[in-house]
């Protein structure tokens, strides 16, 4: 048998970067009088969000443009701008770009409507739906490009029936067999005339559309719409939708009407345009326009205390201290089409969770290490010693996103991430490893190379990778626990081939899932992925279990554990395994699962675990399906 050829990265660990800002969210239980201020405020607010960033979606203007020519010049006959500080030093800066200007301009031109303050929330909200259609649009042309690239590729190829392609792959098998090596990988075209017809198409409206994207990026021109262009569209197709005009319209209000208002460090409260006090008492600059609903009009501000109370559930002593020390807290006031109202808090904790370095981690002989392997429909954890030997076997945690709510599968991948977390403080690991993976290209091609498999488009696009990713990032980071990318490459296939038997015994079998998490956190560990002759301390042969070493040459502080699992008495069961034959039956009986129709180690076992948290019920998370 030949030697398999390594095709993709398979070294490199990337370490992810702590996170500290933390977004917090409460109920705002508002009467009437304070319904109509907070709608009042979302109207104006609404009005002078909409012309800034039509403004700033459109090309800049020749005065800013010769502003910022004549800054450029000067800059460069003086070389920087000079600017003589109390203690006689001179500092320097460079002069301004176009956008700074630009951004001062527009800032001060809404300042007539409202105060300084919430121009520069205004502005603000403006650059960054700016920014991130500008970054959509890009993404978007890349992602063109790449799928007609693919059809361009297959559009060379013959065109070549099922029947045809039978005929070929055996013909090649036979070949192979024949010359004692492996059939040979062989590329088809499209199975008719009319499919490579129709693909012709495709790529006609692929190139038109990427043509038009690439225009509107040369020449600046962005296209955003304030409230989303779906639901827009839904407008005009109401019946459809299942909708009311007064539905919809509720809908787009609640999505165009919010409003908010930066922190600021060292002003009272931590903002000056919408105070929380500590007891939960909350007022809110008005603008000039809006000086008629103002009921604080002391020593010239005019300013409205609502009635309702807020008060912050979640990490609320936080937020307390937060404010308390006048530190900068951002407020965002959410207006739901359902009539609740909602405060939002953003703030960076002065007390942050250091976490350490993987730099440092790695030189510790007591690290243990949580590898994490996200599939469709659950997460399969294993625990690793700094050998790289897997510790503990663990069950699958369910993660159940496809066909749910935006709302409810954030809520499912948040327990997920929970339950998680709170496996790595129970066995006292230091470091969460997951892999970089991302389905960019197949999200991008894959209905151009995968059409008719749209079950496995289906499920791969369904994974949420991104957004995994960046909660497992934030929430380890408030539990002082590193996180840790590494490649995905040959993670499954070199888990099965060489750790799953090693780690499974006859009664109880591992997953090729778990033995995929095995070789992420060898990777993350700087261990080899495939396993050895002494490539590590318990592993020596193929026909040998991971048990104890006392024998010499174990690294110092490093010891090598027999694998325990935590799901029942006996010290090497994992999940429900197939019970034996019984006598005078010629076939196995089917396993029995307690609660539901699951796979081995996604079945409801007890853990020694804290409770997870309260985001999702474990009991009405359904279990069908995750392995």
């Amino acid at each position: 048998m030949s030697k398999r050829r390594v095709r993709y990265l398979v070294t490199g660990t990337t370490e992810a970067p702590a996170t500290s800002t933390m977004r917090i969210r409460t109920r705002i239980e508002a009467t009437d009088e304070d319904l109509v201020v907070l709608e009042a405020l979302g109207r104006h607010f609404d009005r002078l969000q909409g012309a800034d960033l039509a403004a700033r979606c459109r090309p800049l203007p020749d005065d800013a443009r010769a502003i910022c020519a004549l800054a450029n010049y000067v800059g460069s006959l003086l070389g920087k701008f000079s600017v003589t500080c109390e203690d006689g030093t001179v500092a320097h800066r460079r002069p301004p770009s176009a956008e700074t200007l630009y951004w001062g301009a527009r800032k001060h031109a809404l300042t007539a409507g409202c105060s300084s303050r919430w121009a520069g929330w205004v502005t603000k909200s403006s650059n960054d739906a700016y920014g991130l259609a500008v970054r959509n649009a890009e993404l978007a042309l890349r992602d063109k490009e790449k799928a007609i690239a693919a059809i361009a590729k297959k559009l060379k190829l013959t065109v070549h029936t099922q029947v045809e392609r039978k005929a070929l792959l055996q013909v090649e098998q036979d070949r192979a067999k024949a010359e004692h090596r492996r059939p040979r990988h062989l590329d088809f075209g499209y199975k008719s005339a009319h499919e490579h017809a129709m693909k012709r198409q495709r790529r006609d409206h692929l190139r038109s559309e990427a043509d038009k994207l690439a225009s509107d990026i040369a020449a600046g021109v962005v296209h955003v719409t304030r409230g989303g262009k779906k639901l827009m569209r839904t407008r005009l197709h109401l019946d459809e939708a299942g909708l009311t005009e007064a539905e919809w319209r509720a809908r787009w209000r609640a999505k165009r009407w919010s409003f908010g208002a930066n922190g600021e460090t060292g002003k009272r409260l931590g903002n000056e345009t919408i105070r929380v006090s500590p007891d939960g008492l909350m007022d809110v600059d008005l603008p000039p326009r809006l000086a008629s609903l103002a009921n604080v009009t002391a020593r010239g501000v005019t300013r409205y205390r609502f009635d309702a109370r807020v008060r912050f559930s979640y990490r609320g002593a936080e937020w307390r201290a937060q404010v308390e020390a006048n530190r900068a807290v951002a407020y965002d006031v959410v207006l739901s089409e359902s009539g609740r109202v909602y405060l939002d808090a953003s703030f960076t904790p002065s007390v942050r969770s250091e976490t350490p370095r993987l730099e440092a981690l790695l030189a510790r002989p007591d690290l243990k290490v949580l590898a994490l392997d996200l599939n469709h429909g659950f997460l399969a954890p294993a625990v690793l010693d700094r050998s790289g030997n897997m510790v503990r076997r663990l069950p699958h945690i369910p993660l159940l996103t496809e066909g749910l709510p935006a709302s409810t599968r954030d809520g499912h991948l948040r327990h997920a991430i929970t339950e998680a977390l709170d496996l790595a403080t129970s066995y006292g690991c230091a470091l969460v490893v997951v892999e970089n993976l991302g389905f960019d290209d197949m999200r991008a091609t894959g209905r151009e190379r995968y059409g008719a498999q749209r079950w496995f488009r289906r499920v791969v696009c369904s994974i949420p990778t991104a957004q995994f990713r960046d909660r497992l990032v934030a929430m380890a980071s408030r539990r002082a626990i590193a996180v840790a990318g590494v490649p995905a490459a040959y993670s499954s296939i070199w888990g099965r081939e060489h750790w799953q038997a090693p780690l499974s015994t006859k009664k109880h079998k591992i997953s090729g899932h778990t033995a995929a998490a095995v070789v992420l956190g060898r990777r993350a560990l700087g261990q080899p992925a495939r396993r050895r002759a002494q490539a590590s301390p318990g592993v020596t042969a193929s026909d040998q279990r991971i048990v104890r070493i006392e024998a010499t040459g174990q690294p110092v502080g490093v010891v090598s554990y027999r694998v325990r699992c935590v799901n029942g008495p006996e010290p090497e069961c994992e999940g429900t395994s197939t019970p034996p034959r019984r006598k005078g039956s010629g076939q196995r009986q089917p396993t029995r699962l307690v609660g539901a129709h699951v796979g081995t180690e996604a079945a409801n076992v007890e853990r020694e675990v804290p409770s997870p948290a309260k985001t999702v019920r474990v009991g009405r998370v359904s279990l069908v399906g995750t392995q």
